[in-house]
């Protein structure tokens, strides 16, 4: 760091009582040059001078009628007045020095042979001496105030060498990565952060390849969390621009990302719900058109019925058509039930009748694909309180999930039950692939889209846990290769 100059006029607020005494150092500092004189003869004058004086220079006289200078150098510390101070003291004043140096004085003189011939250089030296410690003083004040900054930011900060040795990490850094700065400052940038980041920054760095602001994942731990990092270099701005190091600032953005998600998934929940209605439009539609032919099946089966008597050939196959049409019938009519519009009033409902309306729409899909399909219903069960729709599509979602996860394993079987240890209880049960860990702790953590270990389309999940939202109803799922899969819908009150 450069020393500071000394003014080209230095201001000498000279205080001594002796006035022949005054003229002569008035006198020694004209012929220096460069120099300008107010005078004060007490300590009171010199208190009344002082604020108007401008003085870049004290030379005090030890002893004055009103005081001594131990009393001013006291009284200019207690006002925190920082002006460079030469106490000036007669011969065998050595002790007295001591004191004033020990009390705030930049130096002292002794009245003497030498002390015309030193004056001004000393003087000079003081003026330059005090000026340095300012400036060393302001600029640690503008680091600890950087520093105080940096510590103080909202965001993480990392600093590192050209080295790649970490020279900063804030106490954000330290909250964020759950790192304390003791165990990293010091060490490689690439041993710390490659276990943290995906992707990982890119090493070495060049001003060229510096990506800017990059969102990354980074696990902290077993959670992971997102965040916005910003690469830069570090350059001396004194030294020619000379790279010294690269800074990285990283904010938690994870709250913001989880929030576009919820976005992004409503929106892919409207559509799935846009979809599904125009599927249900569609069905009641198909639905419409089948039973205008299937009415006419009935009729002329019915009509064949009364012709041909008892016992004669072709009955029992007229019977079999009226009977299968009858179920067509009431199979048609389930999907036109649930194709409708969805009612918001609540009544109750009788959960073995649901189940079944459930499994008489998605039943026979599911044996279909060679899957065994078992049902056990407990009786008297309590009825609970809800909307029937909702309920009839909370177990076809429930089923599609348990049918996804049996497709394709040998001796695939999915088994619905109802009991009621306390509450209603319903269990629907499968052989199936066994569904993560992870994604069953994510359930519920956050509104997304999540396929359970490759079952169902992710919307199924969600619309299970709104529906058990509404109706005060819990869902819990187990899943191992021992016992298979379980899901439990439990009612927290019936009817």
């Amino acid at each position: 760091m450069n020393a500071p100059t000394v003014p080209l006029t230095i201001r000498v607020l000279l205080v001594e009582d002796d006035s022949q005494q005054a003229q002569l150092v008035a006198e020694r500092l004209r012929l220096a040059e460069g120099f300008e004189i107010t005078f004060a003869n007490t300590l009171a004058q010199f208190w009344e001078i002082l604020p108007k004086s401008k003085a870049d220079v004290i030379l005090m006289d030890y002893r004055l009628p009103d005081g001594n200078g131990l009393e001013a150098l006291e009284r200019l510390q207690a006002q925190r007045i920082n002006l460079p101070v030469l106490m000036v003291t007669g011969q065998g004043d050595e002790q007295i020095a001591v004191k004033a140096l020990q009390g705030g004085a930049t130096d002292y003189l002794v009245k003497g042979s030498n002390y015309w011939k030193d004056l001004p250089q000393r003087i000079e030296r003081a003026v330059a001496t005090q000026r340095l410690k300012n400036a060393l003083k302001k600029q640690h004040e503008q680091i600890r105030y950087q520093a105080l900054l940096l510590q103080n930011m909202r965001d993480a900060v990392v600093v590192w060498d050209t080295k790649g040795k970490i020279t900063y990490w804030n106490h954000e850094a330290e909250r964020l990565f759950k790192l304390p700065a003791s165990l990293v400052l010091g060490k490689s940038v690439q041993e710390v952060y490659s276990n943290l980041f995906t992707p990982l920054p890119p090493f070495p760095l060049e001003d060229k390849t510096l990506p800017g602001d990059v969102e990354r994942k980074v696990r902290i731990g077993k959670e992971e969390r997102w965040v916005s990092s910003r690469l830069a270099p570090l350059r001396d701005i004194s030294a020619d621009n000379h790279l010294i190091g690269y800074i990285d600032v990283i904010r938690d953005v994870t709250q913001r990302k989880k929030m576009e998600e919820r976005i992004q998934n409503a929106q892919r929940q409207l559509e799935q719900s846009s979809q599904l209605a125009a599927i249900g439009d569609l069905a009641a539609g198909v639905a419409h058109h089948i039973n205008n032919p299937l009415t006419t099946i009935i009729a002329e089966a019915q009509i064949l019925l009364n012709e041909i008597q008892p016992g004669q050939p072709g009955r029992e196959s007229v019977l079999a058509i009226e009977q299968a049409g009858w179920r067509v019938q009431k199979a048609v009519q389930q999907l036109i039930d649930f194709s409708r519009p969805t009612e918001q009033s609540h009544q109750l409902i009788q959960l073995n009748e649901s189940l079944q309306k459930a499994i008489a729409l998605i039943g026979e899909q599911i044996k279909a694909e060679g899957i065994k399909l078992e049902t056990s219903f407990a009786k008297d069960l309590s009825p609970i309180r809800g909307n029937p729709q909702k309920m009839t599509a909370l177990w076809v979602n429930l089923l599609i999930l348990a049918r996804d996860g049996v497709v394709g394993v040998p001796k695939a079987r999915i088994r619905v039950e109802t009991c009621q240890p306390d509450s209603p209880l319903v269990v629907i049960q499968d052989n199936g692939r066994v569904i993560p860990p992870q994604d069953l702790q994510e359930i519920g953590a956050t509104s997304f889209f999540k396929t359970l270990g490759g079952r169902g389309n992710g919307i199924e999940i969600n619309l299970c846990l709104e529906i058990l939202r509404q109706h005060a109803a819990e869902l819990s799922i187990t899943s191992d290769y021992t016992q298979g899969t379980t899901f439990r819908v439990s009612f927290l009150s019936g009817g």
